[in-house]
């Protein structure tokens, strides 16, 4: 896990766009955060009234913008790590070093997560000063500093610990980012493509019980995390999710990589025993999808909806069966220089 040359190779394939994150948080934190304070004064100054709240708090230092890159900064930094490496297919002279796969793994985690952590409370630190010190100090009231940095950092932490995860089984860089992104949002996404296939066929939405379903599955979504689950200083329950699902899907991730089969390298997956399963998962999803689509423009009677939503629910089926086939059979691998 310490070996200098894991450290060097690591950060070596990834330089370029860690302080790429360096400057996202430069820009959106300290920068943007002067940016602001300034905003409001000159707004307050207007004869008009200006209202400013907590939620724009929450909008500098954790929601917004700097959710959205960072989120997508972290899913390309894990497939710099794991993707690519396969893609030019470098790892297949790593794995011959006398180092146990175990410590490759934990090495590239380390980096990503040190960098994620430590870049971020530099940002961090000079913007909540520059906020505490400000006339508008009393909206900070809501949070703790530590909860402040805590819920965004740990979010992103579990993003980038996922991707990882998502790393060990797909078989380069392209299919890393898409199964991250499809996985990290299935369970919410898996609920809505039921919703369509139910009221497709006369089903009716019933409130509460959906609206708490739905909580409960964007709880299950690991890229809701950095939008919607930024807790308070007596709320512990995000922070004891993020951090189980930060140390489960490493647990898990650093089992299937010591696993990795380097003959797959640039396939679109690992394991060529799950390529029946996501063939499956695959057709089933995109069939679901195109017949609420197509079930969509049709709002006359159940009937015509029933019949609009099986037509496309084939022919969506037919066509994603075509391309998950090629796609699940491709081999992606690129000269490393």
């Amino acid at each position: 896990m310490f070996h200098k040359s894991l450290w060097m190779q690591n950060y070596k394939q990834s330089k370029l766009f860690v302080w790429i994150i360096f400057m996202i948080l430069f820009i959106h934190l300290p920068l943007y955060t002067m940016m602001t304070l300034s905003n409001w004064r000159a707004r307050e100054a207007q004869p008009y009234q200006y209202y400013v709240s907590e939620i724009h708090v929450f909008n500098i230092f954790s929601g917004g913008f700097l959710s959205i890159l960072m989120t997508g900064a972290a899913v390309v930094l894990a497939a710099l790590l794991v993707g690519l490496e396969r893609n030019t297919r470098r790892n297949d002279f790593t794995f011959s070093l006398p180092i146990r796969r175990r410590d490759m793994f934990l090495a590239k985690w380390l980096l990503g997560a040190g960098v994620i952590f430590t870049f971020h409370l530099l940002n961090f630190l000079p913007a909540f000063f520059m906020f505490q010190s400000s006339e508008f100090s009393h909206l900070l009231t809501e949070y703790s500093w530590l909860t402040l940095y805590l819920s965004p950092v740990l979010s992103f932490i579990l993003v980038y610990t996922f991707a990882l995860f998502i790393g060990t089984i797909a078989g380069e860089m392209i299919s890393q980012v898409v199964l991250t992104v499809i996985f990290g949002l299935f369970p919410i996404g898996a609920w809505f493509l039921f919703l369509g296939f139910f009221q497709s066929h006369g089903g009716r939405f019933i409130y509460p019980l959906d609206y708490n379903v739905e909580q409960v599955l964007t709880y299950m979504s690991v890229l809701t995390f950095p939008f919607d689950h930024m807790g308070t200083g007596s709320d512990v329950y995000p922070f004891f999710l993020i951090g189980l699902g930060i140390i489960l899907f490493l647990a898990a991730g650093t089992l299937l990589y010591e696993r990795t089969k380097v003959e797959h390298n640039g396939e679109f997956l690992i394991f060529k025993q799950l390529t029946p399963v996501f063939l499956i998962g695959i057709v089933i999803c995109f069939s679901l999808l195109g017949g609420t689509i197509i079930a969509s423009l049709f709002m006359g009677a159940a009937p015509g909806r029933i019949g609009a939503f099986w037509f496309g629910y084939l022919v969506f089926g037919f066509f994603s069966y075509l391309i998950a086939k090629r796609l699940l059979s491709m081999n992606l691998t690129v000269k490393n220089r």
